[in-house]
């Protein structure tokens, strides 16, 4: 004959076991870092915004260890034009470096250029960006920008 408290507890220890067995596994978490400096540079338009770039870094963790999908974050262009993002890295960590470039478009939206599962390992790594603007008659350059980030 089972006494009632250790009814009690034996129900609870099933239902306790049943949370436990089912529970979910552990999900990826974002982890983001947005560099403070920003890459500035005039518009090949006359009369436009002038162009900025933020470098913003993201990683899934612990599915995305040693590589990052980086974003250039660009003004946005009241009559549009070319942009040509040029990012090199270099692990400060491991000694290694790359390099990536890609074709974006300012435009009313200010919409931006993307840099998916860049491998550059663990460790501290140094991003630096340029970016080439354009339009039919005029090309122009901004300045270089760099930031330090933490790659896991």
């Amino acid at each position: 004959m089972i006494t009632r408290p250790a009814a009690v507890i034996a129900a609870t220890a099933v239902a306790l076991g049943a949370v436990v067995a089912t529970a979910a596994p552990a999900e990826a978490k974002e982890f983001r870092q947005v560099a403070k400096t920003v890459c500035r540079g005039i518009s090949p338009n006359v009369f436009d915004r002038p162009y900025a770039g933020r470098i913003t870094t993201t990683q899934w963790l612990p599915d995305e260890r040693g590589h990052v999908t980086i974003y250039i974050s660009q003004s946005a262009s009241l009559f549009g034009y070319q942009t040509r993002p040029q990012l090199a890295w270099h692990n400060l960590t491991t000694n290694r470096r790359g390099h990536a470039s890609t074709i974006s478009y300012n435009n009313p939206q200010g919409e931006g250029a993307s840099f998916n599962n860049i491998r550059t390992g663990s460790g501290r790594v140094r991003l630096t960006m340029y970016a080439k603007s354009s339009n039919w008659f005029v090309k122009v350059r901004s300045n270089h920008c760099s930031t330090v980030v933490r790659v896991y």
